[in-house]
């Protein structure tokens, strides 16, 4: 490229061909005339992904890892190649609503103090997936984004404090605390200062604690609901067979823990890391008997029936 892109978006995809596709394509629709360097780093597929890259998107920066190296690692082999002016995190499940970059470009122009942001991340019926949250506390175990009390409840005030962005009637930006990996916008060269994901996570909530480091660093978080894309989550198949439901569980509430003393910045000692971590143990503990109980119970959000090639945000 000649000029310095306005955006480079990180793309890790693994043995998922069909959503990567669909997932380029909407970028490339819906551009306009914002300039875009797409990064994929692809974790050693199998599939046909790295010859459909190379047969319908060459000009697209391909970067085999040739072996599983991990979800948090992969997006920071992409961040260190990018060279735009914002670094978008974007999963391979999903689709750019027409709009969607022109607008999250205008907001950060607009706020340099904006360390990150996202657009409103819908279902494929375009329901909101309610990512867009402050941190939560101990009764967001219970009342938790999936949780069957808050299905049963979803008025209930700990989880309208917890999922705050279901609860607006506007577009208009708002600030939170957390946004989700699976469409996050930061700054380049910031990202590359902080050094990108923390590694110590496995894939949940590494980006609650890279929204943390930023607002320890005195910038704000921000959700820009005007711009939408559609995440058809769980499609990928993390959660597909037991044996994953069992290790995503544990990685969950691990990477929770994690989350939490780093955003507090607990030492080893301190009386509350414990607590929650004997907390999240024993969740993890009770998932896990249902899980075995109840062997083929989904654990992915509801948003599997379409496929993303037969719709678009």
């Amino acid at each position: 490229m000649t000029t310095t892109p306005d955006f480079s978006i990180v793309i890790v995809n693994l043995n998922a061909a069909a959503l990567l596709r669909a997932c380029l394509k909407s970028i490339d629709e819906t551009r306009g005339d914002i300039n875009v360097q797409t990064i994929v780093v692809d974790n050693g597929s199998t599939d046909s992904s790295l010859d459909m890259l190379r047969a319908e998107f060459p000009h697209i920066l391909s970067l085999p890892q040739g072996s599983n190296t991990g979800y948090v690692p992969a997006n920071n082999v992409g961040m260190t190649s990018a060279t735009g002016r914002y670094l978008m995190y974007l999963n391979n499940d999903t689709t750019l609503s027409p709009g969607c970059l022109q607008t999250l470009k205008t907001f950060l122009d607009a706020h340099p103090k904006a360390g990150a942001i996202s657009p409103s991340i819908c279902n494929p019926d375009g329901s909101d997936q309610g990512v867009a949250r402050r941190f939560p506390t101990l009764m967001n175990g219970i009342f938790g984004r999936r949780s069957f009390l808050t299905k049963l409840f979803p008025n209930n005030p700990w989880a309208r404090r917890y999922m705050v962005c279901l609860h607006r009637a506007d577009t208009d930006p708002f600030e939170v605390d957390m946004l989700s990996a699976a469409c996050m916008v930061v700054r380049t060269d910031q990202a590359k200062a902080m050094g990108g994901f923390d590694e110590a996570f496995t894939l949940y909530w590494v980006d609650a604690e890279l929204c943390a480091r930023l607002q320890h660093a005195g910038y704000s978080i921000w959700c820009v609901p005007e711009a939408r894309i559609l995440h058809f989550e769980g499609m990928g198949g993390s959660t597909s067979t037991l044996r994953r439901r069992i290790r995503m569980t544990i990685a969950f509430n691990r990477d929770a823990y994690l989350a939490y003393w780093k955003r507090n910045r607990l030492g080893p000692f301190h009386p509350a890391r414990w607590a929650v971590g004997a907390i999240l143990a024993a969740r993890a503990a009770a998932l896990l008997v249902v899980q075995l109980l109840r062997p083929n119970r989904a654990t992915s959000s509801p948003a599997r029936p379409v496929h993303p090639e037969g719709a678009r945000a």
